[in-house]
């Protein structure tokens, strides 16, 4: 049996889904039922990707109310649903427990700015968390999840301690006056707008390793390590400060990771061919719908919805 490419398995992904679609529709005639177990019985995968669908395709039943196809024609369309359901797996939870212990938090869309105890200002991005270890030796602040932008009251006068941001195992100290810190899990960014910023974090070996990053660079750090800083549009990855999102070039899987922070329910990629697409333009954060349907004229894709769960890109 030869390897099967994505190109085939979204294309059975396609033809299943829409099989569960047409049959939840109505009552298949005679012929379309011969035509269904035929495309059945043809591979195992056929089988398999009908019965994910059919699962994942019952979840879009909130509060027991099923979702109907109301003409014949928009099968195709709605079969995206299930496919998009089937890209999202097991879902993704918002509602991570470090969170509830969080000092300052932002909700789903939300941009905030914060005053600390020490005058220095946090801006904290939709979705983000941060916790204050202030102590008489130094000012810490975790980075929970999210991005955060900080304006640091300088080390003067009574103020001796230094600025120290905690993410995810790796530290940012603040060398001088304004830097982001951008956590999603594992993976850590720090981007310097202003002077410059030591960030250090313990390699595998457990050997702790640091940089300076200076204005106009961001570092990465991760399961990889810790990277060199590299330059960077700090205009671009900060303007979300100003209600915006600016993508460059950017592949279509990065632009729905982005969006999907600012608004409720899920934008999923019906098909794997469809991440690598390239999208370059400024959108809202306060109308990701707007963003989304410019996208999809741009890249001459369509998108379907599912009531306030899911929207699907295919």
């Amino acid at each position: 049996m030869t390897d099967t490419t994505d190109d085939q398995l979204d294309r059975i992904d396609t033809e299943a889904a829409e099989w569960v679609i047409r049959r939840g529709g109505g009552e298949l005639t005679l012929e379309e039922q011969q035509s269904f177990e035929i495309w059945r019985s043809v591979s195992p995968l056929h089988e398999a990707a009908f019965c994910r669908a059919s699962s994942l395709w019952s979840d879009l039943d909130v509060g027991g109310r099923k979702k109907k196809t109301r003409q014949r024609q928009t099968a195709t369309h709605a079969a995206a649903a299930g496919i998009f359901v089937l890209v999202l797996g097991i879902g993704v939870s918002w509602l991570e427990p470090a969170r509830w212990f969080a000092d300052y938090t932002t909700s789903t869309g939300e941009i905030r700015t914060v005053q600390l105890n020490d005058g220095s200002l946090a801006e904290l991005d939709t979705h983000a968390a941060l916790t204050l270890r202030y102590t008489a030796n130094e000012r810490r602040v975790i980075v929970v999840g999210g991005q955060a932008y900080f304006t640091v009251a300088p080390v003067s006068g009574t103020e001796h301690r230094p600025f120290v941001v905690d993410a995810a195992g790796g530290t940012a100290t603040a060398l001088g006056t304004q830097f982001m810190v951008a956590r999603d899990g594992s993976d850590v960014d720090t981007t310097v707008t202003e002077h410059t910023v030591r960030v250090a974090r313990e390699d595998r070996d457990g050997i702790l390793r640091s940089v300076v990053v200076s204005e106009g660079q961001s570092v990465h750090f991760g399961r990889s390590g810790l990277s060199d800083p590299h330059a960077v549009s700090t205009t671009t990855l900060t303007a979300w400060r100003t209600g915006q999102l600016v993508f460059d070039n950017e592949p279509l899987s990065n632009v729905i990771a982005r969006l999907n922070r600012y608004r409720h329910g899920r934008i999923v990629l019906a098909k794997r061919s469809l991440a690598s697409r390239r999208v370059s333009g400024v959108f809202a954060c306060e109308d990701i719908e707007g963003a989304l349907t410019t996208i999809s004229q741009e890249l001459h894709v369509k998108t379907i919805s599912a009531g306030m769960l899911v929207t699907i890109i295919y």
